[in-house]
């Protein structure tokens, strides 16, 4: 925030007051960031390329390099996404996903494994810094188990793109610093 917006953005970060920002998604994990010593907070929407790419850390990092945050101190909610119970990449692209936690990836051998975007949100937040303590979401950490709420599985209380094709709505997480 107070700077030129960039042509494309999954992440935002602020340390304005009264300022709400948000991260849409509707199987793509809203995921939002706090730093009550610093008050600043962000959001960011991690679709599986956006967490291929690094989306969650890379809103860290500006929060550190803009106000000084501390990574430690950072406080971070996944908001609801699809589950591996109903997601599936090519394998090449759940390789990636391999690479990161061999956990994220059942049936790594079928041309169509299924992909856990969660966990492996969580390992790279881990893996940079952020205490598993400050993570906060409501899956089931057995892997033998699905998500507590898949956004695909449960249409009575989540929109899913890939339950429901182009015609999907949005859930949005959002966030602010109060005065």
């Amino acid at each position: 925030m107070g700077k030129a917006q960039p042509e494309s953005y999954d992440g935002i970060v602020t340390n304005q007051t009264g300022v709400v920002i948000a991260a849409p998604g509707a199987d793509c994990i809203p995921v939002l960031f706090a730093d009550p010593v610093r008050k600043a907070c962000g959001a960011a929407h991690s679709g599986w390329q956006g967490t291929l790419l690094g989306v969650s850390m890379a809103t860290v990092n500006a929060m550190a390099t803009e106000y000084g945050c501390r990574v430690e101190d950072i406080l971070v909610v996944l908001g609801p996404s699809v589950g591996p119970c109903c997601f599936t990449l090519p394998q090449e692209s759940a390789e990636q996903f391999h690479r990161i936690d061999p956990k994220c990836v059942r049936h790594l051998e079928s041309s169509r494994p299924s992909v856990d975007i969660r966990r492996a949100t969580r390992a790279l937040l881990e893996a940079g810094g952020i205490l598993p303590q400050n993570i906060q979401d409501d899956s089931v950490m057995d892997p033998s188990q699905n998500f507590t709420l898949c956004t695909a599985c449960h249409p009575e209380q989540f929109y899913s793109h890939i339950r429901d094709g182009e015609n999907f709505g949005t859930q949005i997480g959002f966030i602010a610093i109060k005065d």
